[in-house]
C-alpha cells in the first residue's frame, strides 16, 4: 500500500500478486473496498492494482473549486499511475462509474489498456437515472451524508434477494459506511461527473452523446451486466457492447448492480474466462 505523485496529487494504490496487471476501478462514491470480495479472486491470475480514485478514500481530495471531476479527469489520472509503476499495458476493470472512467482511459490511452471489462455502466442516461442523480442531489443539500442517502445508495444498488440474507444486509452496510465517508461537496461533485458523461447538466442539451464515441475504443472488450440490475439495466450495458467495435457481451445471473459484490465468483470467472482469450 503506498500513494503515488501523479499530476499533482497523491493517489492511493495498493498492488498485490504477480503477472500481468489488473487496474479495478470502483464505482460512484466508493473506493478499493469495492472490490473486497472479487479482488482475492483475480489475484492469483495477475498483479491487481486496487485504487482509491481522486477525491474518494485515502488519495488526495481535490476541492471541486478547483478542478471538474469527470471520467477524463480520473483516467488522465490512471493513465499516469500505469506510467509512474510502469505497469502499462493493464488489464482494466471499471464498475458502474468505474467503468466510465474505464472507457475513458481505454479511449484516450490505448497503449496502457490490454483489456477492458466494463461491469454495468453506461454510456449514456435515461430520464430515470437522471432523476435517481438528481434526488440525490437534493437529499444531500437537505441532509448531508446521512444515513438517508447511505439507504438511498444501497437500495438501488443491491437487489431485495441480497440484502434480505444477513450476509448481504451486512454487506451493504459496509458500502453505506463507505459512502457516508465522502463530504456532501465532493459527492454532489462525483453525481455531476455523472451526469456531465451522460450529457444531463444544464447547457449540455445537444451535445453528441459518449455513446457516439464509443467506435474509437479499439482494445479488447468485455461488457457485464448484472441480469436483475433494476438501477442500470442490462439494455445499457448491450449499448456499449454494441458500439464497441468486437466487443464480448455477457450477463451474471442474479446480479445487481455491482455483481462483483453480490456474484463474486460467477463475475470473476466471466473475466477470467475472458482473459484467456486476450493472453492466448
Amino acid at each position: 500500500m503506498s500513494n503515488a505523485k501523479v499530476n499533482g496529487i497523491d493517489l492511493w494504490y495498493s498492488m498485490q500478486g504477480e503477472g500481468e496487471p489488473i487496474l479495478l476501478l470502483p464505482g460512484l462514491g466508493l473506493d478499493h473496498q469495492y472490490y473486497r470480495l472479487g479482488e482475492p479472486l483475480l489475484r492469483p491470475h495477475g498483479s491487481t492494482i486496487l485504487v482509491d480514485p481522486r477525491g474518494i478514500g485515502r488519495s488526495s481530495k481535490t476541492p471541486s473549486t478547483e478542478v471538474r471531476y469527470t471520467p477524463e479527469l480520473w483516467a488522465d489520472d490512471f493513465a499516469a499511475l500505469l506510467r509512474t509503476l510502469g505497469k502499462g499495458p493493464a488489464h482494466v476493470i471499471g464498475s458502474s462509474l468505474g467503468g466510465a472512467m474505464a472507457m475513458s482511459l481505454a479511449e484516450r490511452y490505448p497503449e496502457l489498456v490490454a483489456s477492458l471489462t466494463v461491469v454495468g455502466s453506461f454510456s449514456e442516461l435515461d430520464r430515470a437515472m437522471e432523476i435517481n442523480f438528481t434526488l440525490r442531489k437534493k437529499i444531500i443539500a437537505k441532509l448531508g451524508m446521512g444515513p438517508e442517502i447511505a439507504d438511498f445508495m444501497g437500495l438501488f444498488t443491491m437487489t431485495r434477494e441480497f440484502i434480505d440474507t444477513e450476509a448481504g444486509f451486512k454487506v451493504m452496510q459496509g458500502n453505506q459506511a463507505n459512502i457516508r465517508a465522502n463530504s456532501p461537496e465532493l459527492y454532489t461533485a462525483f453525481i455531476d461527473a455523472v451526469l456531465w458523461w451522460g450529457r444531463r447538466l444544464p447547457g449540455q442539451e445537444g451535445e453528441p452523446l459518449y455513446t457516439t464515441r464509443l467506435k474509437n475504443i479499439h482494445v479488447p472488450t468485455l461488457v457485464l451486466a448484472g441480469d436483475n440490475d433494476y438501477f442500470i439495466p442490462a439494455s445499457f450495458s448491450k449499448i456499449i457492447a454494441r458500439h464497441i467495435p468486437g466487443a464480448r457481451y455477457g450477463e451474471v445471473a442474479g446480479g445487481g448492480h455491482i455483481p462483483f459484490i453480490e456474484k463474486p465468483q460467477d463475475t470473476a470467472r466471466q473475466f477470467l474466462d475472458f482473459l484467456k482469450t486476450v493472453t492466448a
